[in-house]
């Protein structure tokens, strides 16, 4: 997908591209851990590094589907991947941002996420929930808006 550097507010949904302004307030002094071994990309789920030693910044690395989530990496149109060290922005709580859904979705829906980043509203027991589906998502890849709201469910035992 190409992108022009003036388009501020594109008009194609764009995983991790905020949905109604271009302009929301952001956590940017976010940084990729070291640990991290492959880039992030827009729509990661991130959560914090807990080994980091960092005091200027939150270190992040991607969830896992039972971590805490502390944001989603935004689209970004200049740059599209985010390797160790790079800083990164971040939509977090109650934001609504564009992200792939792993199948059909029913509006509403609480969601959860996969280890490719997509979002699901069949729940596994320990998954982290991601937020709620605004729109709804027919098939594997369709983007919807995602009001994100972090939590963790109860793992089996």
């Amino acid at each position: 997908m190409t992108i022009s550097l003036n388009q501020f507010a594109p008009n194609v949904p764009v995983a991790g591209l905020y949905v109604y302004l271009a302009n929301l307030p952001q956590l940017h002094n976010v940084i990729v851990s070291s640990s991290q071994s492959t880039a992030l990309k827009a729509g990661a789920v991130v959560t914090l590094d807990t080994a980091s030693t960092n005091l200027d910044a939150p270190i992040v690395l991607q969830a896992d589907v039972d971590d805490p989530i502390f944001g989603v990496v935004t689209f970004n149109p200049i740059k599209n991947s985010f390797p160790a060290g790079d800083r990164i922005a971040i939509a977090r709580e109650n934001d609504v941002i564009w992200l792939p859904a792993a199948g059909a979705v029913a509006v509403g829906a609480d969601l959860y996420f996969t280890s490719a980043n997509k979002v699901t509203s069949s729940a596994t027991a320990g998954n982290s929930i991601i937020g709620k589906a605004l729109t709804p998502a027919a098939a594997d890849g369709d983007l919807i808006q995602v009001e994100l709201h972090f939590a963790t469910t109860e793992s089996s035992t």
